[in-house]
């Protein structure tokens, strides 16, 4: 992406996870798990060919279909290459307070053009072909903030009882 988007919906959620452990000491693992948990949500994005919010991704056109069989190219929507779909790409990287999830797949000009599938662009015509969890706000699915705080409250349980 050629900016980091910052998630919302989880804020007061890892206050309280503060109060309850030392976020310093096990801050890190609990982002770990939130990040797989949206790595997940993605690939599975790419899998299915669909947003979590708004189901299948729109159909590509009949000529782009051709041209891509044609080049010999994956035919799947957002599989041309299958840079940006593939699940290897795709990292998670957390600290103490926060997670990042990401994919540096570029254009040989530099150009992260997972951003302009995520939000498409009426001006080049790409239809809007969302993958990442997030809605327009840029808050985090409620599914996905449900697995989250599950498996979070489960880590604070056992950190708890020890």
């Amino acid at each position: 992406m050629s900016e980091y988007i910052e998630i919302k919906g989880l804020e007061n959620f890892f206050k309280a996870c503060d109060k309850l452990i030392d976020m310093d000491k096990h801050g890190q693992s609990i982002m770990a798990g939130a990040g797989e948990s949206i790595r997940n949500s993605i690939i599975d994005s790419f899998k299915n060919e669909r947003s979590i919010f708004n189901g299948k991704w729109q159909s590509l056109k009949p000529a782009t279909i051709k041209q891509k069989i044609k080049d010999g190219k994956n035919k799947g929507i957002l599989k041309r290459d299958g840079d940006l779909s593939n699940a290897l790409n795709w990292q998670s990287e957390p600290t103490k307070s926060g997670v990042e999830v990401f994919n540096n797949i570029q254009t040989k000009n530099g150009f992260k053009y997972g951003y302009v599938h995520q939000w498409g662009n009426r001006k080049r015509k790409i239809p809007q072909r969302a993958f990442l969890p997030i809605d327009n706000n840029k808050v985090l699915h409620p599914s996905i903030r449900s697995v989250i705080y599950k498996d979070t409250k489960d880590f604070i349980v056992k950190i708890v009882k020890k």
